[in-house]
């Protein structure tokens, strides 16, 4: 009889303890749900902290779903940190099935890899969610995904695709009347039109309007600003400036550097060098690094146009030590592999004046003390000037290297576009159709030289910036990127077409030092 007691009081014990795991389980699983659908996000935060330490007791599927949870609410996803959290929620979800759970994973790791700027694991987890989405249910969550697949398209210059997310956005906020999304989209749909002025501006008009219809105060003032701003880079001084000045006293204080900044650049562009440079010493109390970059090169000039020659070189200094170190931070994985080309090269010429010097000293000792002082000298000269041709190179070089990342960036119809404009000028069809009797003049090239800058703004600059062509090789420049043949070109500038391969290979040869063959030089203006 006292066993049977002993036995009794352990199965009733078990049962107990399994009767007290069930109701935890039951309970935390509740409590996770009520969080998860709790409309006040910021109360919901204030939950998730306060289970933490009960939830680590639980079993592995309430302990996902808490991290699932914990990682939606961040309000900053750190970089590499929360990796493993990615990686731990998409392999969890993808075993488990749960397709609601794993979609919500999905958003998250692409969040994350975005967040570490590995774009295409981001948007790879940003497409998997998006074909979970294909019933049409769930249009709320659709519409997060959508927003964040089109802010990281913009941020990684693909504005086509941000564009067509943007305007889904837009679309469904405009359906649930949410006014903060559409004008939030119609933003994004604005930046996508970066280069599109008209386009950008007609957008921003919309969010302005929209905004103040609406009462939102601070998102009216930074559409106002993107406004002054975007008319500014236009030159449109006197458009900018009504929108910018009362901008002094509605952005936030710690944002009115920005502000600052703009009034200095444009005061300064509409000839009232005073209130550009009051505007540009508030920049100077307060700025960031870019505010004062900006404020320090409107200085500069200023500066010069009063004869303050030593303030002038002061603001060029800061100037361009800020906009070196903005552009190492903005192209920090360009400038690591410059940096690693730049060494190697170093390392080289190194090795090179090492060997040079020891058969020169026993060059020297051969031929006797008295052409050491000679042979010094002359060693000395060769290596100063081989030193700058050789840094001179390199920049060249690491200057192609970017323009032809940039140049691998730009839309396929965008070139076709170009190529298309250029053929349509005056000048151009006149020097398709010029007879083998008749031969460009002065304004014939005058003509094509502006033509061509205004399709690829910039083009005479960035030639120049590479070498010092003739007048007839930068003839010969014009004519390739207007697109014609060798041949073509040849008849035009009375030269054999021999002639104009070898003018191409020696520009190339020239510009960087080493040889190259014609084609080389012409896929060096194609990128420029």
């Amino acid at each position: 009889m006292k066993e049977m007691k002993i036995i009794f009081a352990a199965l009733l014990n078990a049962f107990l303890m399994i009767s007290c795991h069930q109701t935890g389980h039951d309970y935390y699983s509740h409590e996770l749900e009520k969080i998860d659908h709790r409309q006040n996000r910021e109360l919901a935060k204030k939950e998730v902290v306060a289970i933490k330490d009960e939830i680590a007791r639980q079993s592995e599927d309430l302990r996902m779903y808490y991290l699932l949870l914990l990682a939606e609410m961040s309000d900053e996803i750190r970089p590499y940190r929360n990796l493993e959290t990615a990686r731990q929620l998409v392999d969890y979800y993808e075993n488990l099935g749960d397709r609601q759970k794993l979609l919500r994973s999905y958003i998250i790791a692409g969040q994350i890899y975005a967040n570490c700027s590995d774009s295409p694991k981001a948007l790879g987890y940003f497409h998997k969610a998006e074909d979970m989405l294909s019933d049409g249910k769930n249009l709320e969550l659709r519409n997060r995904l959508y927003s964040k697949t089109a802010k990281l398209q913009l941020h990684h210059n693909m504005p086509e695709a941000a564009r067509m997310y943007a305007s889904r956005v837009f679309e469904y906020c405009q359906q649930e009347e949410d006014t903060v999304g559409m004008i939030q989209a119609l933003l994004d749909i604005s930046t996508s039109y970066h280069n599109i002025p008209g386009n950008k501006f007609d957008n921003l008009q919309r969010a302005s309007k929209l905004a103040k219809e609406s009462g939102q105060d601070s998102l009216q003032t930074e559409i106002q600003f993107d406004l002054a701003k975007g008319y500014a880079e236009l030159g449109h001084y006197h458009t900018a400036k009504p929108l910018a000045l009362p901008l002094q006293d509605s952005i936030p204080t710690a944002e009115r550097h920005k502000v600052y900044a703009l009034l200095c650049q444009i005061y300064y562009n509409i000839g009232q060098p005073d209130s550009a440079y009051y505007y540009g010493e508030k920049v100077m109390k307060d700025g960031n690094s870019v505010s004062k970059r900006d404020a320090h090169e409107v200085l500069a000039h200023i500066c010069i146009l009063r004869g303050q020659q030593e303030e002038a070189d002061g603001h060029l200094s800061n100037y361009i030590e800020l906009n070196n170190a903005l552009n190492r931070i903005a192209n920090s994985e360009a400038i690591a592999q410059a940096d690693a080309f730049y060494h190697n090269q170093k390392q080289e010429k190194e090795n090179e004046k090492l060997r040079d010097e020891n058969n020169r000293k026993h060059t020297i000792i051969i031929i006797g003390v008295a052409l050491l002082v000679v042979l010094t000298v002359l060693f000395t000269t060769y290596i100063q000037r081989h030193r700058r041709r050789q840094e001179l190179m390199e920049m060249r070089i690491e200057h192609l290297e970017q323009l032809k990342r940039d140049y691998a960036k730009v839309d396929a119809d965008e070139l076709k576009q170009a190529a298309m404009a250029i053929e349509a000028t005056p000048v151009w069809q006149r020097l398709a159709t010029l007879s083998d009797i008749e031969h460009p003049i002065d304004e014939d090239w005058q003509e094509l030289s502006k033509a061509v800058n205004q399709v690829y703004e910039g083009f005479s600059t960035r030639l120049m910036r590479l070498c010092h062509p003739t007048p007839h090789e930068f003839h010969v420049c014009l004519l390739l990127k207007s697109g014609f043949e060798p041949v073509r070109i040849a008849a035009l500038t009375l030269r054999s077409k021999a002639a104009i391969s070898t003018v191409r290979s020696r520009l190339y040869e020239k510009t960087f030092g080493k040889k190259g063959s014609a084609k080389d030089w012409d896929e060096v203006i194609r990128t420029l």
